[in-house]
């Protein structure tokens, strides 16, 4: 009796069936890999939150597998855009369309931010978490890695609600140590509250929920131990430009 296929070689198949490209190139966008999300799941797990890390993880499969079709669509473009353009086309709405089978069976929308918003819920979380203990650099590095270098993108997320209830009130009180990564996670943690709060409105909301999550990174990166938003121009850029280059004193 045959072996069942691994997961990753039963998705290759797939992808190989609907654009034609080589088996080991559909293999190779298949191979599981551990990102940003996969290892704030695992600092979940080490800080006791089964729960969240399961969840986090199950919504990472999600979207990894929404993004390699999309990835698959895209190098059928980029091969035969100049040659064969009726077949990217039909290639790439396939895609599109497969991607967005896997998105709604998880009850996600293509165009919303929700996924992104369920991993910001975590990373709450974890900087909760790290808020309480006395040296907590690797979960507030964890939950760091997860922030864009794009303070209106993040906006976007924070302010959306993802599937289900979540609430952030368990920020107001928040209580642990006084060194500095604890006190820094548990401002970095605050700040993700102040920012979830602020509705959809217009430009100024969006700008001042953009700020605060400026202050969320900035503080996130005191708790883990790092200079704060090194690595990240854009942030850097939004903090200059429309916060007078210095982060409020709460």
């Amino acid at each position: 009796m045959p072996k069942k296929q691994p997961r990753a070689a039963q998705f290759a198949r797939q992808i190989q069936a609907v654009t034609g490209l080589p088996y080991t190139r559909c293999l190779k966008m298949c191979e599981p890999s551990e990102g940003s999300w996969g290892r704030l799941a695992r600092e979940l797990r080490a800080a006791g939150l089964t729960e969240a890390a399961d969840h986090l993880l199950a919504v990472d499969a999600v979207t990894t597998e929404a993004s390699t079709w999309f990835e698959a669509g895209g190098q059928i473009e980029g091969l035969y855009y100049y040659t064969d353009n009726p077949r990217v086309q039909r290639t790439y709405d396939a895609c599109s369309d497969a991607a967005d089978a896997v998105l709604s069976r998880a009850g996600f929308d293509r165009y919303s931010w929700d996924s992104g918003a369920e991993v910001y819920h975590a990373a709450f979380l974890v900087l909760s978490k790290a808020g309480t203990l006395p040296d907590g650099r690797t979960l507030a590095r964890a939950a760091l890695d997860v922030f864009a270098d794009d303070a209106t993108w993040c906006s976007d997320v924070i302010r959306s609600k993802g599937r289900s209830p979540f609430t952030y009130a368990t920020a107001a009180g928040l209580t642990g140590p006084g060194t500095p990564t604890a006190v820094a996670a548990r401002k970095a943690a605050r700040a993700m509250a102040r920012a979830a709060a602020i509705r959809f409105h217009g430009d100024e909301e969006w700008y001042e929920a953009a700020g605060i999550m400026v202050e969320v990174m900035w503080h996130a990166a005191e708790a883990a131990g790092l200079p704060p938003l090194e690595g990240r121009p854009n942030c850097q850029d939004h903090l200059r430009d429309f916060m007078d280059g210095e982060i409020p004193q709460r």
